[in-house]
């Protein structure tokens, strides 16, 4: 196995931890907010906010790790110049430093109320507001998306 192809491997291993994570995440969030009881939402809550914590976020930095120094490495590539990995750069560093921050904010808001309302055993209108909102599932799903694109952009190499 060669270098060039180890680096690959260590890559793809970190874009499946990161897509782990992001299941990991948003599969309790769509259940919670589907849910009507407090209860429910807060244990989904939960999970999702260890699965960012603990999975997703490492996931999302060993990818841009792995894959800038993958491709410095492969001398294949320009980091720089090349018009399609500039491209997928960008994207990452879009989900890293305002998709994932939205969605880390939404989700701790979201779950703070909802274990309040569970310990109070009333439901607050600052926690209706919040499942109202479902700003960290409109996020989750643009980090989905993101993630296609760069992956057909790797894929394709358009330009």
């Amino acid at each position: 196995m060669s270098e060039d192809e180890a680096f690959r491997l260590v890559h793809m291993l970190a874009l499946f931890l990161f897509a782990a994570g992001v299941g990991g995440t948003l599969l309790p969030l769509y259940r919670s907010w589907s849910s009507g009881d407090v209860i429910a939402q807060a244990h989904a809550f939960q999970s999702a906010g260890r699965s960012q914590v603990g999975v997703m976020l490492p996931g999302l930095i060993l990818v841009g790790v792995t894959g800038l120094v993958w491709a410095i490495r492969s001398d294949i590539y320009d980091p720089i110049e090349t018009g399609w990995l500039l491209a997928v750069e960008g994207l990452y560093l879009f989900v890293l430093f305002v998709c994932f921050p939205a969605m880390s904010a939404g989700l701790r808001r979201a779950r703070l109320l909802a274990l309040q309302a569970l310990k109070s055993g009333e439901v607050s209108p600052e926690l209706e507001e919040t499942l109202a909102d479902q700003a960290p599932l409109v996020v989750g799903t643009v980090i989905v998306l993101v993630s296609v694109l760069a992956a057909a952009l790797a894929i394709v190499k358009p330009f």
